[in-house]
This record gives structure tokens, C-alpha cells and sequence, in this order.
């Protein structure tokens, strides 16, 4: 009776360090992640992508002021776009024109949420914008929206540029409408530890990180 008395002791002794020791693991992979930057834009990082047969590069440029804006310029296949990371937010600018005559008219100008920072198992997040526009008598209607959500899970995932762990997957919903058109984006990205977006899935259409500098 003593020997089975010690045996379940010694048994209970061990589940319990185990128990611990996950506790302290996990502990650890938060302090972790949450010490980790996921959307880096310091001058110089670069990610290539593939999607198909379709090459893409992105590139931090320096940073400008735009609409009295402090932004930083990255280029997508040396077509430049303007980011804002400020303050646990990172917003897109979108500039949308229409041609009349061989001349662009901006129609949309709007600093749009992207992501909230840290990411945060569980957490979502939207933004709209809507406005009404007259061309030179033409009116446009425009309602643009982002929706993104961190799924309770986090991922270890491969592509071609290596093995990524404590990987965070945000789903994302984007519509944009203009008058009676509508786009309409659904999917996933997945963003790891130190080097940002190395998946994205839209539409069933799948990109993937190839290569990637980062400084």
C-alpha cells in the first residue's frame, strides 16, 4: 500500500511539473509574440511574392508627408503606396481616380484601418468609408470596408522563403462599391514573428513569401 501510495504521489508530482511547464512554455511564447514585430516597416525591407505566375515585390521606401501626414512610402512593383503605423494602428492610404478625356480626377482619398497592434488572439476590427462625388456632372457613390479578425489559433506554416512558427491568421472581408459596382475580397493572411505577411489567401487565390530582406 505505501509502494502504490508513493507511485501515485510521485505520478501526481509529475503531472503537476508537466502542467507547470506547459503553463511557463506558454507563457513564454506570449511574452514572446507580444515582443515581436509583425508589420515592419523599417527603410529597406523587402518581400517577394508569387501568386500563380505572378511575381510581386514590396519594398519600404523612406518616410514623406502627404495631406500634412507623416506616412511611410512602399512600393508594390515599383508602384508607390502610403502606409501609416502610428500608435497601435496601421492604416493604408487609397487614392481612387476615374479618366475624363485623358485626365485623372481623384474621386477617394482616405486613410483606411489595415490592422490593430499588438495582434491579439481573438481580436477584430473594421472601417469604412462612404462619400458622394461629383465629376464634371457625374455623380459617383462610394462605400469601401474592411473587416478583419485574428482566429483563436496560433500556426506553424510553410512556404517557399522557410518554415514560420507562432504565425498569427487574420480573416479579412474588403468590399468596395461604386455606385452599382461592387468588389468583394474574402480570405486569410498569415503574419509571422519578425518578418510580416508570408501568406495570403483571396478569392481562393493564393500568394505565398518567396524571398525576403529584412533589415
Amino acid at each position: 500500500m505505501k509502494n502504490k501510495t508513493l507511485i501515485m504521489l510521485c505520478a501526481l508530482c509529475v503531472s503537476v511539473a508537466v502542467v507547470l511547464n506547459l503553463n511557463c512554455n506558454n507563457e513564454n511564447w506570449i511574452l514572446f509574440r507580444a515582443s515581436q514585430d509583425y508589420f515592419p516597416l523599417a527603410n529597406g525591407n523587402t518581400w517577394h511574392y508569387q501568386t500563380d505566375n505572378t511575381a510581386t515585390v514590396i519594398e519600404v521606401k523612406n518616410d514623406t508627408i502627404i495631406n500634412n501626414i507623416k506616412a511611410t512610402i512602399v512600393t508594390r512593383n515599383f508602384e508607390n503606396q502610403y502606409w501609416l503605423k502610428n500608435q497601435g494602428e496601421v492604416k493604408k492610404l487609397t487614392l481612387r481616380t476615374v479618366n475624363y478625356g485623358g485626365n485623372d480626377y481623384l474621386i477617394q482619398q482616405s486613410w483606411l484601418l489595415q490592422y490593430r497592434l499588438p495582434f491579439i488572439i481573438g481580436s477584430t476590427w473594421s472601417d469604412v468609408f462612404t462619400d458622394t462625388v461629383d465629376v464634371l456632372g457625374d455623380t459617383y457613390y462610394i462605400k469601401e470596408t474592411i473587416t478583419r479578425q485574428i482566429i483563436p489559433a496560433i500556426e506553424h506554416i510553410n512556404v517557399p522563403a522557410g518554415s514560420f512558427f507562432e504565425v498569427y491568421r487574420i480573416d479579412f472581408v474588403e468590399t468596395c462599391q461604386i455606385n452599382d459596382s461592387l468588389e468583394s475580397y474574402t480570405g486569410s493572411e498569415w503574419f509571422a514573428p519578425g518578418v510580416g505577411l508570408v501568406k495570403r489567401v483571396a478569392n481562393n487565390m493564393e500568394q505565398v513569401l518567396t524571398d525576403y530582406l529584412i533589415e
